[in-house]
């Protein structure tokens, strides 16, 4: 596959991909694992080639780890990221707010 140009602009290297995981304090979203060191990715919650004028949005943005980055790549593609039910909740069992410590 052929790296994506956008990737390696200014606006996404030196812009919006440093702020998106400094929002989230280095800290994956998911899983809350450390991204310290540059190991996060900076996902796009609505893809970006979908709606371009997101792609630097923080709110479209999500530092993730990178085994909650692929697992997110893989419920996208099964249809089964995002959603709630009729009462608000998360259809996705694994999805962060069942992993709130209350």
């Amino acid at each position: 596959m052929k790296p994506d140009r956008f990737y390696n602009t200014s606006a996404w290297r030196r812009k919006a991909r440093p702020q998106a995981l400094y929002d989230a304090g280095y800290k994956c979203q998911r899983c809350h694992t450390s991204l310290a060191g540059g190991d996060g990715n900076v996902h796009h919650r609505k893809p970006y080639k979908q709606a371009p004028a997101l792609r630097t949005e923080p709110l479209n943005l999500m530092a993730l780890c990178r085994s909650c980055h692929d697992a997110e790549h893989h419920e996208m593609k099964r249809g089964k990221r995002g959603g709630c039910d009729e009462d608000g909740m998360p259809t996705n069992p694994n999805h962060p707010w069942f992993n709130l410590k209350g």
